[in-house]
């Protein structure tokens, strides 16, 4: 009982954590960059490391290793992290007001942010038990 409480807590606190960083933060030049760019900034790596994950899972299950998915971190973690990277800017904005601090949320700052938390989710997801 305890695990799924911790997770839904963080996941929270991770949300909220991406809001105060990106207000630190929104002063940087990458704030000033296109979109496009901040995206492309984050989207290669994330998806060379997540193809280096998902052989190095393969390999083991090739070797009969068991391969179990943390479904709750996934949901809890994952899916707003997801969110906050694919959701167009100004999306938060629209939906809470620009006086919010959701609205932080839309910087591409937020963003690179979010893709980091998502590729550690990813990672931190799978288990391998042999």
């Amino acid at each position: 009982m305890l695990r799924p409480v911790t997770t839904a807590a963080t996941a929270a606190l991770m949300v909220l954590a991406l809001t105060v960083l990106t207000q630190g933060f929104r002063d940087l030049p990458l704030d000033e960059r296109p979109e496009w760019l901040v995206v492309q900034m984050v989207l290669w790596p994330v998806l060379i490391l997540g193809m280096v994950e998902g052989v190095r899972l393969l390999h083991y299950a090739s070797q009969g290793y068991e391969i179990r998915v943390d479904r709750l971190r996934l949901i809890l973690h994952g899916l707003p992290a997801l969110a906050i990277v694919v959701l167009p800017a100004g999306q938060f904005t629209s939906w809470f007001g620009a006086h919010s601090i959701w609205a932080q949320l839309d910087l591409p700052t937020a963003k690179v942010m979010a893709a980091f938390w998502l590729a550690a989710t990813l990672w931190a997801s799978w288990e391998v038990r042999g």
